[in-house]
C-alpha cells in the first residue's frame, strides 16, 4: 500500500512539474484563491456506541433511534445549533424510543391495535366531555383555517400516529388505575406551596391597577362603524351611571378585550405600558371612579381605577380542585414510571448509555 501511495505521489508531482514547464514562458497569472472547505456537518452522537440498547435478543442502534428524528429535520440533517442539545438529550431520547417499542408490543399483545374505528370512538368520547363554550370557541378557531370540526376530527382519526397513541392510551388505562387524592394530601401540598404557587405579591409602588370595557373600532373604519361604536359605548356608560356595580358583568358581556374574562381587569401595570390617552384618563380618576368614554387607537374605553393590592394568598378552598388535579397528575406520572420500569425488566431491556436517575 505504501508503494502505491508513493507511485501516486510521484505521478502527481510529475504532472505538476510538466504543467509548470509548459506555463513557464507565459506571464505569471494571479493565483486563484483556493475554495474554502465546506463546514463539516456535526456528527451526531459520535461518542455513543453503535448499539445503544437491547430488548431481549434485539439490538437497537443509534441510527435506528436517530432515523425518525432526522426525518423531521429540514433536509434530514440536524442544524449545527441543535447538535449540542441533541447530544445532551441522547439518554432521554434513547429511553423514549425503547419504551415506545416495548409499550407498543405489550399493547398489541393485549389486543390494543391502532385502528381508525378505535380512534373515532375515543375522539367522540372526548368531544362529548367538552363544554359548550369551549366547543364554540374551537369551531371559531377552525373557521380561520377554513375547516369544520368534523373535518378536523376526520384528519385526526385518519392519522396513523394518532391512532397508535389512542391505542396506547386505552391500553395504559387497563394497567394504571385512576388515582385518588385525600383531603390530608391536598392540605399538606397547600401548606408547603401556598407562598410559591398560590400567592400574588403586593403591587409595586408607582404602579396602577385598572379595569376597562372596550368597544373596538379601527381608526380607518368608515363613519357609520365609528358612530355605531360610539353609540354602544355611550349606552354602556349610561348603564354604569345608573348602576356602577354592574361594571364586571358588562365587561364580560360587551367588552372586546380579552380582559373581559376577568371582568375587565388589566391587573397592575406601569405608566409606560398603556397608550397616552388611556393613561391620562386613568390618572385623572380617583380610586373606584369610572371614566366617561375615552378614545384611543383601539376604539372606545370606559375605565375604572382600581385599588392597588397588597400580597394576596388564595384560600385552601379556592385552590382545592387545582391541587387535587396536580396531585392526580403526579400520581399518574409515578404510576406510569413504575409500570415502564417493570415492563423494561420483563422485556429484558438493557441500555448501553448512562441513563439519568429519575426522581
Amino acid at each position: 500500500m505504501r508503494n502505491a501511495k508513493t507511485v501516486m505521489s510521484l505521478l502527481a508531482a510529475g504532472t505538476v512539474m510538466c504543467s509548470f514547464a509548459a506555463e513557464e514562458a507565459k506571464p505569471a497569472a494571479k493565483p486563484a484563491e483556493a475554495p474554502k472547505p465546506a463546514a463539516a456537518e456535526p456528527e451526531i452522537w459520535a461518542k455513543l456506541p453503535d448499539v445503544v440498547a437491547q430488548v431481549g435478543d434485539k439490538k437497537i442502534t443509534k441510527q435506528e433511534v436517530l432515523k425518525p428524528l432526522l426525518a423531521q429535520m429540514p433536509g434530514g440533517k440536524v442544524p449545527p445549533m441543535m447538535a449540542d442539545q441533541l447530544d445532551n438529550a441522547a439518554p432521554g431520547v434513547i429511553k423514549w424510543f425503547v419504551d415506545q417499542q416495548i409499550l407498543e408490543a405489550a399493547a398489541a399483545k393485549a389486543g390494543f391495535k391502532p385502528s381508525k374505528e378505535h380512534a373515532q370512538k375515543a375522539v367522540k368520547a372526548q368531544w362529548e366531555k367538552v363544554g359548550k363554550e369551549d366547543r364554540e370557541r374551537f369551531a371559531q378557531m377552525l373557521q380561520i383555517q377554513n375547516k369544520t370540526v368534523e373535518q378536523y376530527q376526520e384528519e385526526m382519526v385518519s392519522n396513523p400516529e394518532i391512532q397508535k397513541q389512542i391505542a396506547l392510551d386505552e391500553f395504559l388505562k387497563t394497567k394504571i388505575a385512576e388515582p385518588t387524592v385525600t383531603e390530608a394530601e391536598m392540605r399538606k401540598y397547600y401548606d408547603e406551596n401556598k407562598q410559591k404557587e398560590f400567592s400574588t405579591p403586593a403591587d409595586r409602588p408607582g404602579t396602577f391597577r385598572a379595569s376597562h370595557i372596550l368597544i373596538m373600532v379601527d381608526d380607518k373604519a368608515d363613519d357609520a362603524a365609528k358612530k355605531a361604536a360610539l353609540d354602544q359605548i355611550n349606552a354602556i356608560s349610561a348603564e354604569l351611571k345608573k348602576d356602577p356595580a354592574r361594571f364586571e358583568a358588562l365587561a364580560r358581556e360587551k367588552s372586546g378585550c380579552p380582559s373581559k374574562a376577568k371582568g375587565g381587569s388589566l391587573d397592575s401595570f406601569s405608566d409606560k405600558e398603556m397608550v397616552p390617552e388611556f393613561q391620562k384618563a386613568l390618572e385623572g380618576l380617583k380610586e373606584g371612579e369610572i371614566s366617561a368614554p375615552v378614545k384611543t387607537q383601539f376604539g372606545y374605553h370606559i375605565i375604572r381605577r382600581d385599588k392597588l393590592q397588597g400580597e394576596k394568598v388564595e384560600s385552601f378552598d379556592n385552590v382545592k380542585e387545582t391541587i387535587g388535579n396536580i396531585l392526580k397528575r403526579q400520581k399518574q406520572m409515578q404510576a406510569f414510571t413504575d409500570y415502564m420500569a417493570q415492563l423494561e425488566k420483563d422485556s429484558g431491556v438493557k441500555f448501553f448509555v448512562a441513563m439519568p436517575e429519575l426522581k
